[in-house]
């Protein structure tokens, strides 16, 4: 799947993991992704007649579906820098979680192949640590080429190390998952797993910016008008959430039988990709957000 969604941005990827080159000579990579939705993004990768030179990666969270893509396209981009914010390197220093992720990873894989989206499950890497070149954060500018560059702005709320960039000159917003996963295109899972009114803050504020195009690293890619609604869903969406776990706290459901509540509700449609063990933990950590904002 390789989309021109704009002049200067290709969108690549086997639709469950987008990933955006941004830039039309030298660019910059937004979104790592997977080890299995990296096997997609080469194969495309490797059809362009002209592709553009890679000059920066860009990991836009410290979330396994974001940053186990890095080893691989370190292989693709040999001395290319990898950019993310320091709270993201922190993270991805930490063995336990590394291997933690690399796990998750792997049974991603497995998914993806068994979904016919790729050939062969690849096989994920054995590491301690995943490297961080490059720190970024509030206001930064990373430029590419003809003149053009993305604005970061810190976007914290679903992990402390959240991020989105903006290209000016074409209005087009890669936003991450600071406004939630599409579980499908009218329905977003909400995602407040650092901080509940951080998360509404980010989603607000993000929505001030002149968007033409917002780039979701999961599901489709919002054009024109779509883009405002997709902002009021994910506003709506993190709300409802909100407001469903306080009453069940209210009304002294136990703790077990809101998350089993919360992950039926949830657990569906495109958000299957990921293991009923994953979700069962995002739905742990909604509840505890919850919790800490009463």
């Amino acid at each position: 799947m390789i989309r021109k969604i704009s002049d200067n941005v290709l969108m690549m990827g086997n639709r469950h993991f987008n990933y955006f080159v941004v830039g039309r000579e030298r660019a910059v990579l937004v979104e790592c992704g997977v080890s299995g939705g990296v096997v997609s993004f080469q194969q495309e990768w490797q059809k362009l007649q002209r592709p553009p030179e890679i000059h920066r990666i860009l990991a836009m969270h410290e979330h396994f579906d974001h940053v186990c893509g890095i080893p691989g396209l370190r292989e693709m981009f040999p001395q290319v820098p990898v950019l993310a914010h320091s709270q993201t390197g922190k993270v991805l220093k930490k063995t336990a979680v590394i291997k933690d992720f690399f796990q998750q990873d792997d049974k991603m894989s497995m998914v993806l192949k068994n979904r016919g989206l790729i050939n062969d499950k690849p096989v994920s890497p054995q590491v301690d640590a995943i490297q961080i070149d490059e720190y970024v954060g509030e206001g930064d500018i990373i430029e590419i080429d003809r003149g053009a560059a993305l604005k970061v702005m810190e976007t914290p709320g679903h992990s402390p190390g959240s991020i989105a960039v903006y290209l000016q000159q074409e209005q087009l917003m890669c936003l991450s998952d600071a406004g939630g996963y599409q579980i499908r295109d009218d329905c977003i899972f909400p995602i407040f797993f650092q901080n509940y009114e951080m998360y509404l803050e980010s989603i607000e504020r993000m929505s001030t910016y002149p968007t033409r195009i917002l780039a979701l690293p999961h599901g489709e890619i919002w054009t024109g008008v779509s883009v405002h609604l997709f902002y009021r869903r994910a506003l709506e969406a993190a709300r409802k959430a909100f407001k469903y776990i306080r009453r069940m706290l209210e009304d002294g459901v136990d703790e077990a039988e809101m998350e089993a509540r919360l992950y039926k509700r949830y657990y569906r449609d495109d958000l299957m990709i990921y293991t009923p063990e994953n979700i069962r933990l995002c739905v742990k950590l909604l509840v505890l957000r919850v919790k800490e904002c009463l």
